[in-house]
Parts: C-alpha cells; sequence; structure tokens
C-alpha cells in the first residue's frame, strides 16, 4: 500500500509551515530515518526523515519551493515495487493566522445570536429583568446589577453604562442631553477617547471590546448597523484597512511581509506581556575579575575561549542552584520549580531573534558551555536548528553589551520565570573602597549593568535582588575553581 508523505507539526501551536525543497529526486529509493525534504516551522528550519521505505513519488510543482503548507497535507508517496501512486490530494489553502483579540467560531457551533436567543427563552419575563441580550451581556461584563434597573422599563446599554460610572462616582449626563459613550471593560485600557465636546456614535459593546485591543479609534469610524451604530466588523475593517490609519506621509515607501518567524516573536512577546507581571531591577556588577580571567586564557593559548555570555551562563546556574525560585514556572495552582538547569541563550540571526537551549549549564564547564554555545549561536544563524534545541528553557540570558546598550528591559521568555540582560562593559577608574570588603578597588574598574526582569507573581523584589547580589559574589570569586569541574582541572 502506498505510503502518505505529510507535513508534520513541529511545533505545539503550529499549524502551518514553508516548504523549503525536497532533499531526494523523484523515483529515488528512500529508507527510514532517511531526510527527504525540508521545512520551515515557527523557528526552525528542520530535515524531515523518511517513515517507510519505497520508491518516492511526488508532483514536482505541488508544493514549489517556498509555498506554505498546511500541516497534515500530503505532499507525495512511497511506493513498493509495482505500486501505482494515487492522486496527490489537492493542498488545503493555509488559513491566514486570526487576531488573538477575535477568536474564530468552529462551525460546529451554532450562530452566537441563537445560542443567546435559546439562552433568553429558558427564563421567564418575571425572572429576566427586560433588557436585550446584548444589554445584559453589558451589564455581566461590567458587573451591574439589572434588577434595581428593571421598574423604569425595557433597560437600555446607556442605563447600564450610567449605572456603571454611578458606581465608580463618575457622572454621565441623561440621555436626553448626551448620548453616553460605551465605558471600556475594568480589565481592558482602553483607547484614548477625547472629552466629551461632541456627541459619540453609538457603537457595540463587542465592536468596544475588539477596538481597545487592537488600538483602533473608534470615535473615528463610520458604522453599518442601525442608524450608523458601529459594529465589529467595522473595528475589524479599519484594523485592516492601512488608510484609515493616520500617516505622517502620503504613502508607505515598501512594506515587509510578516514571516512565520517574527509572526511567532510577536504573540510570544505579546503573551508574555499579558500573562506575567514582569519588573525589572539593575544593579551595576565588578566583572574585572572575569576579564583578567579570559585573559589568562588568551595569554595561555587555549583554543577555546569562553565568551561573556558563556561566563554568565555558568554563574547563572551556580545562582539558581542557590535561588531556586528563579528557575521555576507558574501555573494556575501551584509554582513548579525545576532541579534541572537549562539557560536558553538569545540569538540574534537575519530572519530574528532565536532562543537555543544549554541543557544541564550546572553541570558542565564553562568550557563545555562554550562548545555547545557555539554549536548553537552557529546552527541558528543558518536556521539550522531542531525543535528540540529550542524547547525547554527554564531560564533566558540576553546580551546587547556588544551593541553598545548599557541597560534594557527585557521580556521574559514565557512561561519562565525570568530573563537576565547583559550590558555593555565599562572601564572606570575608581579610587573608593569596594562596599562590602575593605580593600580598594582597581583603577581600571572594569563594570557592567545587569538588567533581571522577573515575574513578580512567582517572586517578590527582595529575593531577586538577592539572586543579582549572589552574581556579584560569585563574579569576583576564585573563578577557575568554579568554572572548571575537577576533571577538567
Amino acid at each position: 500500500m502506498p505510503h502518505a508523505i505529510q507535513i508534520p507539526r513541529l511545533g505545539w501551536s503550529m499549524e502551518q509551515g514553508t516548504f523549503v525543497g525536497w532533499l531526494k529526486q523523484l523515483g529515488d529509493s528512500v529508507q527510514p530515518g532517511e531526510p527527504l525534504f525540508t521545512l520551515e516551522g515557527e523557528k526552525a528550519i528542520q530535515e524531515i526523515e523518511a517513515v517507510d521505505a519505497g520508491t518516492l513519488h511526488f508532483d514536482p510543482s505541488n508544493p514549489a519551493d517556498g509555498d506554505v503548507v498546511a500541516v497534515g497535507a500530503t505532499i507525495g508517496f512511497l511506493l513498493a515495487v509495482g505500486e501505482t501512486a494515487p492522486p496527490i490530494p489537492p493542498r488545503p489553502t493555509p488559513t491566514p493566522p486570526q487576531s488573538e483579540a477575535v477568536p474564530r467560531q468552529p462551525a460546529s457551533n451554532p450562530p452566537p445570536a441563537l445560542i443567546r436567543r435559546l439562552s433568553d427563552d429558558r427564563g421567564t419575563a418575571a425572572s429576566n429583568p427586560p433588557a436585550s441580550p446584548a444589554v445584559r451581556r453589558l451589564a455581566r461584563q461590567l458587573g451591574v446589577d439589572l434588577s434595581p434597573l428593571s421598574s423604569s422599563g425595557r433597560i437600555s446599554e446607556a442605563d447600564v453604562c450610567r449605572r456603571y460610572l454611578q458606581s465608580r462616582g463618575e457622572f454621565l449626563p441623561p440621555a436626553s442631553e448626551s448620548k453616553p459613550a460605551f465605558p471600556a471593560t475594568p480589565a481592558i485600557r482602553p483607547v484614548a477617547v477625547p472629552r466629551r465636546s461632541r456627541q459619540l456614535p453609538a457603537i457595540s459593546p463587542r465592536a468596544v471590546n475588539t477596538a481597545t485591543r487592537l488600538g483602533v479609534d473608534w470615535t473615528q469610524l463610520p458604522g453599518t448597523g442601525s442608524h450608523g451604530r458601529i459594529r465589529e466588523r467595522d473595528v475589524l475593517a479599519a484594523a485592516d484597512n492601512v488608510s484609515a490609519l493616520p500617516l505622517t506621509s502620503s504613502a508607505a515607501t515598501r512594506t515587509t511581509p510578516i514571516t512565520p518567524l517574527r509572526r511567532t516573536i510577536a504573540n510570544r512577546m505579546v503573551a508574555s506581556l499579558r500573562q506575567t507581571a514582569p519588573v525589572t531591577l539593575t544593579a551595576e556588577i565588578d566583572v574585572t575579575t572575569l576579564i583578567e580571567f579570559r585573559e589568562q586564557l588568551k595569554r595561555g593559548g587555549e583554543s577555546l575561549i569562553p565568551s561573556i555570555t558563556d561566563c554568565f551562563v555558568k554563574l547563572t546556574a551556580i545562582a539558581l542552584q542557590e535561588h531556586p525560585a528563579l528557575n521555576a514556572r507558574w501555573r494556575d495552582d501551584a509554582i513548579e520549580l525545576f532541579d534541572e538547569i537549562h539557560i536558553g541563550i538569545a540569538v540574534d540571526t537575519n530572519e530574528g531573534l532565536l532562543v537555543p537551549v544549554v541543557r544541564d549549564a550546572h553541570r558542565q564547564s564553562v568550557f563545555e558551555i562554550a562548545r555547545q554555545s557555539r554549536d548553537l549561536i552557529e546552527k541558528a544563524r543558518v536556521r539550522r536548528l531542531t525543535s528540540q534545541e529550542l524547547q525547554g528553557g527554564t531560564f533566558t540570558i540576553t546580551n546587547l553589551g556588544s551593541l553598545g546598550i548599557d541597560a534594557f528591559t527585557p521580556i521574559i521568555n514565557f512561561p519562565e520565570t525570568a530573563i537576565l540582560g547583559l550590558g555593555r562593559i565599562q572601564t572606570r577608574s575608581a579610587a573608593a573602597r569596594d562596599n562590602s570588603t575593605t580593600r580598594p578597588r582597581s583603577p581600571n574598574q572594569q563594570i557592567m549593568t545587569l538588567s533581571l526582569t522577573f515575574d513578580h507573581r512567582v517572586l517578590d523584589g527582595a529575593p531577586a535582588a538577592r539572586f543579582l547580589q549572589s552574581l556579584t559574589r560569585l563574579a569576583t570569586t576564585d573563578l577557575p575553581s568554579l568554572f572548571v569541574r575537577p576533571s577538567h582541572r
């Protein structure tokens, strides 16, 4: 029986990938485990191996190199001797990613309007206040009790808005004076809205939420609903229409398509900010001993000199053993603390940011870390990292010192708890004494700024500060004894 060749899922959130090219020719004999084709996933380009044996059959023009293919799509077959290839099914058109703010409704579910109608019919007129489904939904969003309003006849959105603002000590003019603006839900920061110097257009509650999330100024939109009411589709159209946004010039000079990697980075950055409580601490650290250690290695003719980042991977691994709260993940019901320490290194590539993971950093010497990181960085820059090399990190380090940056606010590599940013090294003259000892500082002190961003849900500022103190102490101790395991001395 012919064995179908299908597009695999390279990551848990992957729904489509980019077909890079076949590694075998049409009619070649293929054995299990041999590489068949190359596929670009969310963050990596991987060689996909054959699962079965047979003679390779595919349509040379479908897919073509660079085509976007959906996960599960059949692109060829492996045939036994004498078998005839079945027709290759047409590839489904990959669905463009939807905005997180507007989740798609599964086709098998009934329309929301029908759900609301059925829900309304379950109650009686006596138990439900006289209000439309949209008004009741608005009341649920704002936490407004409709019972006190039911005596005044059918409840409108303006009544709910007025009740909500009154509960917060604010004033909303009566409906006869001005049509009220719909207030955003308390959990969402609203977009800037002009003061009530003019009458604002009517807008549905769902459209307000969507406009808030997408950053669309709905006060300037024309509505297509009844009596000019702004609906969600109007907001979505404005978000997709570049001409609806204020531009400083008549037109963009050029556009750049959003690659799968860029979209993945964007989604994860937004998810990190949405799902963590990030706080950044900065501290200056004396790395004079660290610089001297590397200079000694160079003078000694070492073939592999650990980079500053390699050294901090090792120092951080030691510090995380002393402060395990930063080597953790938040769950809804518990905080997970890890015994293993796998440190991700942020790598700048031409395509975007990648974070390969150095595994078991606490068990390796700094030279083993340097060797592993060199290999990972080279693979990252040619997009040859596997999914396994990008997953499983428990802490991340990012270094912008080579670009002249002193301090910054790195974004947590969610679902990790913390990320350490390394700034540039500066030479300072210091005649003052060290704060922690009585010995004079070196006249040419090497200073670096560390930027630690941590999730305040998992730990507080004092434990995070103590972690930075541990790094400061470790960086000024006998580094050879820390960096080289006994078997490597």
